[in-house]
């Protein structure tokens, strides 16, 4: 689960894991921001040329996937269930992605602009991937005190539902985006600054 009070010596396995576990959590906060600047190039304040609009955000979009997946492969948590669901969502959201991407119904351009069934989709496989990275903020609210953690979560959560309804422009995307942007970059910051052996705890109790 990760706590303040038990410090257990680490072998060089657990500061692997834990570097893995904090890298992903960093990069996906880099494509996260990098989204939030995609969002304003898509905004009608701003022309983005075809370069950005074309190569980089699919890069960075399976960047922010596999580093979300990484860091729930590594999160230490003593409920199995909890551990499990995370992982059992960002699993299942990285697979409806990677069906969309192979049937060539993904559009990294749009950003998953939900126009028809397809786009309807992949909202739901993004927001199931925003779900693990949520959850990770949510564990590390509760063991911490990051409470950023919680807030992002939240704001995550209604970014989906509208993007899911069809309620978001390119340029309210933008906007709404910038507060759990904010968030997550304060809780990344505020989390590289603990200790390492903080996200091991009690390894008797895995």
């Amino acid at each position: 689960m990760g706590e303040k009070t038990i410090q257990q010596p680490l072998t060089a396995f657990d500061k692997f894991t834990v570097f893995l576990y904090r890298s992903g959590i960093v990069i996906a906060t880099a494509c996260i921001l990098y989204a939030i600047y995609f969002f304003y190039l898509n905004s009608a304040e701003a022309t983005p040329n075809e370069y950005f609009i074309g190569r980089i955000p699919a890069i960075v979009f399976w960047v922010f996937v596999i580093s979300v997946n990484m860091s729930v492969i590594f999160l230490h948590l003593y409920s199995k269930q909890i551990l499990q669901a995370i992982r059992l969502a960002t699993q299942a959201g990285s697979v409806i992605l990677m069906i969309l991407a192979v049937t060539g119904n993904l559009d990294y351009a749009s950003l998953f602009q939900s126009s028809g069934w397809t786009g309807k989709v992949g909202v739901i496989g993004l927001g199931l991937v925003l779900a693990g990275f949520s959850g990770i903020g949510a564990k590390e609210a509760f063991c911490f005190k990051l409470y950023e953690g919680y807030a992002y979560g939240i704001c995550l959560a209604i970014l989906v539902l509208l993007q899911l309804f069809g309620a978001l422009s390119a340029r309210n995307g933008y906007i709404f985006s910038l507060i759990p942007g904010i968030l997550i970059l304060v809780f990344t910051l505020r989390k590289l600054t603990l200790p390492l052996h903080y996200d091991i705890g009690d390894k008797s109790r895995y």
